[in-house]
């Protein structure tokens, strides 16, 4: 997955495997500037909530609510690793 005019630096990528009667899915993005860490840590936990909350019938989270509260705990990761 790409953004127009993306470098090779940013990318993401999604893998699915087989667990007994399970999926896994597995996601894993690189190239993010660290200052946005935080920022991309929350808005991502955010969307595999709202796909895990669909595969079971339910629905979308409130995304503001749940940004408030996941991106000053993103931050403070991204501050203790650098």
């Amino acid at each position: 997955m790409t953004d127009a005019g993306a470098t090779d630096a940013h990318g993401v990528e999604l893998m699915l495997t087989v667990a007994g009667q399970q999926t896994v899915l597995a996601f894993e993005e690189r190239g993010i500037p660290p200052e946005q860490l935080a920022a991309y840590g929350a808005g991502n936990q955010i969307h595999l909530e709202d796909l895990a909350a669909h595969l079971k019938g339910a629905g979308r989270c409130d995304s503001r609510k749940r940004w408030a509260e996941l991106h000053p705990v993103y931050g403070s990761m991204a501050i203790e690793t650098g």
